[in-house]
């Protein structure tokens, strides 16, 4: 039963992604209609499976994108519409919010969720020792999408970066997370027109990964940064004589890249 139900999920979101679009006020109307605790409690558990037993196991990028922010989005919805009635911070509720963004490899939805993120981490619960001691896990996990760089053991910055984080505007999340779904599917429709340069993937000084990461020009002229099959526009921040500096946009914690003979 589990296998069908898992199936069809993956179908369902496929036909979704057909349409290139994420149904907000289906997810709105279906999270007003939760009245019971019963009713609320089941919802945590569904959309906790669903991360576990679908999304985890999705390869498809487009199919994967597609649960993940949908996962996001509903979440923001519970806390918008039923504020923390049935949240229970160390069950499936608790550990999902912190799931959603560790699972979640698209820079721009991670900052549009991190609201949720301060309001978990002021609540407490599972997000005061999901991988590790708060914020390690959650600063990991925005440091890996947006520079494949790791922040384990550095907690003297934890701070700054906490605070670069929440003076980001948002006008709001579920908007912000549906803009982020749509752009990237625009993405999805450039073409790669040549490579500028590729490089080790390292997350750890003196230690590779699996993998590289690229500069690559696209179809509308723009430069890109790409790795594990996604692309991130650049921003070209200065030129200097020998080299030039970009940085990955709306990146939120103003680190660049220098670009040059070296």
């Amino acid at each position: 039963m589990k296998k069908n139900i898992t199936i069809l999920l993956i179908l369902l979101f496929s036909v979704g992604l057909s349409f290139s679009q994420i149904p907000i006020e289906e997810y709105r109307t279906e999270v007003e209609n939760l009245k019971s605790a019963n009713e609320l409690e089941a919802y945590w558990n569904k959309l906790y499976h669903i991360d576990q037993e679908v999304l985890v196991n999705t390869t498809d990028l487009r199919i994967a994108d597609s649960i993940s922010i949908s996962n996001m989005i509903k979440t923001a919805l519970m806390f918008d519409i039923h504020k923390l009635n049935e949240y229970k911070p160390n069950g499936s509720g608790g550990l999902l919010t912190v799931l959603n963004l560790s699972h979640n490899y698209i820079g721009q939805c991670q900052i549009a969720y991190w609201p949720i993120i301060e309001k978990c981490a002021e609540i407490g619960g599972a997000i005061d020792s999901f991988g590790g001691k708060y914020p390690a896990y959650q600063l990991e996990s925005v440091s890996l999408t947006f520079y494949n760089y790791s922040l384990i053991n550095q907690e003297l910055k934890y701070s700054e970066l906490l605070n670069k984080l929440s003076k980001i505007k948002r006008d709001h999340i579920v908007d912000e997370l549906l803009k982020s779904y749509q752009n990237q599917n625009k993405l999805r429709k450039l073409n790669e027109v040549a490579v500028l340069n590729s490089w080790y993937l390292q997350s750890f000084k003196n230690q590779k990964d699996e993998g590289e990461f690229s500069f690559v020009k696209m179809s509308d002229n723009n430069l890109y940064i790409k790795k594990y099959k996604r692309i991130e526009k650049l921003e070209l921040i200065e030129t200097k004589e020998k080299s030039k500096i970009y940085r990955i946009e709306n990146e939120p914690f103003g680190w660049t890249y220098v670009y040059g003979n070296n």
